[in-house]
C-alpha cells in the first residue's frame, strides 16, 4: 500500500500553513526617499540667509566711522559700507537729484568724506543735521545709494542747559515755536 503526501491545511479552505510558504527569498526593503529631507533643508537655508541679510544692513556691508574711514584709505574702495556723521554746514552744491549733487559728511573731529547722492533727498535733509549714509566708496567718494537723515528733538530739556544757554534757548527758539503755533 502506498500513501500520497497530504498537504497540512489550516481550518480555511485554500490558506496555506507556514510550512508551505518559501522562506528562501530574502525580503526586500523599500527605501527611503531623501527628497523631503533635501527639500526642507533647502527652504530653512533660504530662511536664514533672508533673515540674515534683511536684520544685518546687507550682506557685506560694513559700518564705519568717518575717523576709521579715513585711517582705512583705499582699502575699502569699491566696498559697501555704511557711515555716520554730520552733513557739513556750507558743503551742499549741485542741483539734488543729479549726478552733480554733493555734500560733505563731517563727524566734528576733523574727519570729512565727500558724498554723492543723486535720488530724491529726504525731507528732513538739511545742513549740520545728521545722516547715515550708505553706499560704495569710488574715488575717495561715497557714491551713496541710501540716504537716511535724522530729525533734530522738537523738544529740549532745559533743566539740564547751563542758566545762561536756557536763557538764551528760551528767549530765542522757543519764543519762535510759539509764535509759529500760533499762526
Amino acid at each position: 500500500m502506498t500513501t500520497t503526501p497530504v498537504s497540512e491545511t489550516s481550518a480555511d479552505a485554500g490558506s496555506a500553513h507556514t510550512s508551505d510558504v518559501n522562506t528562501s527569498t530574502p525580503v526586500v526593503r523599500r527605501r527611503r526617499s531623501v527628497a523631503p529631507l533635501a527639500i526642507v533643508a533647502a527652504v530653512v537655508a533660504i530662511v536664514v540667509l533672508v533673515v540674515g541679510t534683511s536684520t544685518s544692513g546687507g550682506a557685506g556691508m560694513y559700518s564705519y566711522s568717518l575717523g576709521d574711514l579715513e585711517a582705512k584709505g583705499g582699502s575699502v574702495e569699491g566696498q559697501d559700507i555704511k557711515v555716520t556723521g554730520r552733513i557739513a554746514v556750507g558743503s551742499v552744491r549741485g542741483e539734488p537729484a543729479s549726478e552733480s549733487f554733493r555734500f560733505d559728511l563731517e563727524d566734528g573731529e576733523g574727519h570729512k568724506v565727500e558724498v554723492a547722492y543723486i535720488r530724491l533727498l529726504p525731507d528732513p535733509f538739511e545742513e549740520g543735521r545728521d545722516a547715515i549714509v550708505e553706499g560704495r566708496l569710488e574715488a575717495g567718494v561715497l557714491r551713496a545709494t541710501n540716504l537716511t537723515v535724522k530729525c533734530p528733538s522738537r523738544y529740549a530739556d532745559t533743566d539740564k542747559m547751563a542758566p545762561a544757554t536756557r536763557d538764551a534757548y528760551v528767549n530765542g527758539a522757543y519764543k519762535d515755536h510759539l509764535s509759529a503755533k500760533k499762526a
